[in-house]
């Protein structure tokens, strides 16, 4: 999907934002799954609009680069209060602007399934590594439950035609020369109630969302208002969502 076209970017921080403890479990998942001492520099590979760029840049205590293929996303994340820890590139991950062996950790969240060729950004992580670099996945897959699917006529079709299997994701990674270190489902907190999650899902800021008919969209709007017993209005809502840990081998 070319973000570029759509104005995504103005409302994908309200749309997306990482709840608090959605941002500590991932600060805990970082440091349980990777060696903080062997990293130097973290590539945001598929940053958006920032929304995990300063958080890595808390966690590790080091350099970081976002890039994205979208300029107005690019935009929007340096519209954003940054430390100088963190700047930002305009590039595909197909073709990273950036020399090799530059970096200890390539970061990609929910970006893979929109790389054109998975298979070269595999590739082109492990050039940007050094010799024993991570690259980490955070991405939802066909197999993953989120509250979106049951909801929202015509979303199965995007599913299970853009969204990687767990294999698919595993596959790819080992062919381009690394090894599978972790690999987990991860229940996060995307939504405080059901309100909030409502509300956010009306801002339409997610390229599934964003993608179906107008007709399907407002169907789905109207279950959401209309759920039925078994949604508790006051409950935090959740998703899982896959994490993979990968690290370059020779």
């Amino acid at each position: 999907m070319d973000y570029d076209k759509t104005e995504i970017a103005a409302d994908y921080d309200r749309a997306r934002a990482l709840a608090p403890e959605t941002a500590r479990l991932w600060q805990e998942l970082l440091s349980t799954d990777i060696d903080r001492a062997s990293v130097s520099l973290v590539i945001d590979l598929g940053c958006g609009t920032g929304r995990f760029s300063e958080l890595l840049a808390a966690h590790f205590g080091v350099q970081v680069i976002g890039i994205d293929p979208s300029q107005k996303m690019i935009d929007q994340a340096c519209r954003k209060p940054a430390s100088g820890s963190v700047s930002y590139r305009q590039g595909p991950g197909e073709a990273m602007p950036l020399l090799d062996g530059c970096a200890d950790l390539v970061f990609m969240s929910n970006a893979y399934h929109h790389f054109s060729d998975p298979s070269i950004t595999a590739r082109e992580c492990h050039r940007v590594l050094r010799q024993g670099g991570y690259a980490c996945v955070r991405n939802g897959t066909r197999e993953t439950d989120f509250p979106h699917r049951h909801f929202f006529p015509g979303l199965d079709v995007l599913i299970d035609t853009e969204l990687p299997s767990r294999a698919d994701i595993e596959a790819v990674f080992l062919a381009a020369r690394f090894n599978r270190v972790v690999q987990r489902v991860v229940t996060q907190v995307i939504a405080p109630d059901w309100s909030s999650f409502m509300a956010k899902s009306a801002l339409r800021a997610d390229s599934f969302l964003a993608r179906l008919s107008d007709e399907d969209f407002h169907r789905g709007m109207a279950a959401l208002r209309n759920p039925d017993d078994s949604i508790d209005p006051e409950t935090a809502v959740t998703e899982e969502i896959d994490w993979f840990v990968f690290r370059w081998r020779g």
